[in-house]
């Protein structure tokens, strides 16, 4: 039986990245991503609902990300979702699911000059952290 987790999303940075490193030295980003879900109720309403999810970008896709992306700017996505366990300091567990991602498009460039588009991909899953 073949398994599949993968995830396509397309929505608008909540904020400018965190541009992070490693105790190891190696490029990370935390993206904010905002996306909605619409729909039209029982009496033909508009109904509107936002989901806003974490993006991990590790690498060349970290610094790209630092360098380009900004809030407001549209984003498409392409990863998988990641789900980390820990204990707090009362012990108690707790959880969090984002996204790793594989693939990123910026939708409109920021800077005066640039393409509408840039695209960035993830470094191969064996390179060193």
């Amino acid at each position: 039986m073949f398994n599949v987790n993968r995830v396509t999303l397309l929505g608008n940075a909540t904020r400018d990245p965190d541009a992070l490193a490693t105790k190891a030295g190696k490029p990370l980003s935390i993206i904010g991503l905002a996306t909605n879900h619409s729909w039209k109720d029982a009496k033909g309403e508009r109904k509107s609902e936002p989901e806003f999810h974490k993006l991990v970008c590790w690498g060349a896709l970290a610094s790209f990300a630092a360098d380009r992306i900004r809030k407001g700017v549209p984003l498409y996505v392409e990863g998988r979702l990641h789900t980390g366990h820990w204990e707090d300091k009362d012990g108690d567990e707790q959880s969090r699911t984002e996204i790793i991602v594989d693939r990123l498009v910026l939708l409109s460039s920021k800077k005066a000059g640039e393409a509408d588009a840039a695209e960035g991909e993830r470094e191969e899953e064996g390179s060193a952290a």
